[in-house]
């Protein structure tokens, strides 16, 4: 079944025909709607004022959903059914025209500001290419955690779980609108497992549930990593020392001796990009390595936008609960426009820290896409920090095919990295913190 703009649909009888699609679709994906409740829905839509987007979806959201959990399927659904309307794309006007963060901080509908970023940065005016590259793009440029620090600091007053709801929402539509240029069906998207969430095209809801899991697989993972050294450590035999004792006992090796423990803990600098999109996957990246101080006890955290602030002591005050906004506000990581400079940033960071403090013991893993707004690299730095330290190691949450796409250099970076790392899940994460270590 196409999609279609509101618009298109002039008559009762064909909302009512969409909110009932609506209504199947749900039902395929395991939600509990009956007949009644669609008919329910149907009246409803007859009952609110259609121009609104906001009162249109609560009151579908209202008569349809019983269970919270079920919230991000049917603003899926809805967005796919009702996708934005061309009367709130053309009020987007000129590039510029749309003040971002008076619609996020204010009482403003969020659909032509959506509309506006995907239509200027989704990248539509070459060649066509997937979902999740064109609404990456579009998300990269509208910098969301940046979008949402501003907003806070605009409207002081405005709760956080209120403007977090309005960014999300903003995803949302930002999500249908690439999705109606595409001409994509409006069947439902599959819902994985939380472990195989994507970082970047995850709602609220997911980025919730995601937070929620990497604790305790972090606690799992470190117990898992201990057991592994300990019978490491207990399969090492120290033969000499074993006969000698053996002596004693004639010739018998009943006293068997082994080799005294030498633990590699090697000092592990971990540099975290939280501009845009990338912001959630950083965070995860920090909290996991945070909670496995055990295996790592000599840690130092860092985060970056377009300068570098340390965070070690930020993460261990918080008890590692820290969100990408919070870590903008509590950090100085902007120092001219707050968009990603990876190459001032190496430049930086060697300066303040890899100069004096990396040696041969030390590993660095970076997280990012690695996209430099056209900026230069900054590789010379990382391939002189790359010759101090024992290991390099880049996590990317994007997918391979991406890299070196536009302003992407990771092919660049790649040479000086001892191993790169496609880590778009919490699976992928686990699996990689638990190869490096």
């Amino acid at each position: 079944m196409p999609a279609h703009r509101p618009e298109e649909l002039l008559t009762g009888e064909a909302i009512a025909e969409r909110v009932t699609h609506l209504g199947h679709s749900l039902q395929a994906r395991g939600v509990e709607v009956t007949l009644a409740e669609i008919i329910d829905a149907a009246r409803a839509a007859t009952l609110v004022d259609l121009s609104s987007r906001s009162e249109f979806r609560a009151a579908l959201r209202a008569t349809l959903v019983k269970d919270a959990r079920h919230l991000d399927l049917f603003d899926a659904a809805f967005d796919r059914f009702f996708p934005l309307s061309a009367p709130a794309q053309a009020s987007a006007g000129e590039p510029g025209a749309i003040d971002a963060v008076s619609v996020v901080a204010f009482e403003a509908d969020p659909a032509a500001l959506a509309a506006h970023l995907v239509r200027e940065h989704g990248g539509f005016d070459g060649e066509l290419r997937g979902e999740r590259h064109h609404l990456q793009r579009a998300l990269r440029a509208a910098d969301l955690a940046q979008l949402m620090s501003d907003a806070r600091k605009a409207n002081p007053e405005l709760p956080t779980a209120e403007l977090r709801e309005r960014i999300e929402q903003l995803k949302r539509l930002m999500a249908a609108e690439v999705r109606y240029r595409l001409g994509e069906p409006t069947e439902m998207a599959h819902h994985p497992a939380v472990q195989d969430i994507e970082f970047l095209n995850a709602t609220r809801h997911q980025l919730d549930e995601i937070r929620d899991a990497v604790r305790p697989l972090a606690r799992r993972l470190a117990a898992r990593l201990a057991r592994r050294r300990q019978a490491q450590h207990g399969r090492s035999v120290n033969f000499r020392r074993t006969m000698r004792r053996s002596l004693a006992t004639g010739g018998t090796p009943i006293d068997v001796a082994y080799q005294r423990a030498r633990l590699h803990r090697p000092d592990l600098f971990v540099l975290c990009d939280i501009s845009g999109s990338v912001a959630h996957f950083s965070v995860f990246t920090l909290t996991l390595m945070s909670a496995l101080s055990a295996e790592i006890p000599r840690c130092r955290s860092f985060v970056f936008v377009d300068a570098v602030d340390e965070v070690t002591d930020l993460l261990a005050s918080t008890d590692h609960g820290i969100e990408p906004w919070q870590l903008m506000q509590n950090t100085n990581v902007i120092a001219r426009d707050g968009h990603s400079d990876y190459g001032a940033v190496l430049d930086q960071f060697w300066d303040e820290v890899g100069d004096g403090d990396l040696s041969a013991n030390s590993t660095l893993l970076i997280t990012g896409d690695g996209r430099t707004n056209y900026r230069p690299a900054g590789d010379a730095v990382l391939e002189e920090m790359a010759s101090r330290c024992r290991a390099v190691y880049w996590l990317n949450p994007e997918s391979r095919a991406e890299w070196d796409t536009y302003d992407s250099e990771m092919e660049v970076y790649s040479r000086h990295c001892t191993e790169t790392f496609e880590v778009r899940t919490v699976r992928q994460l686990v699996s990689c913190v638990e190869k490096l270590l």
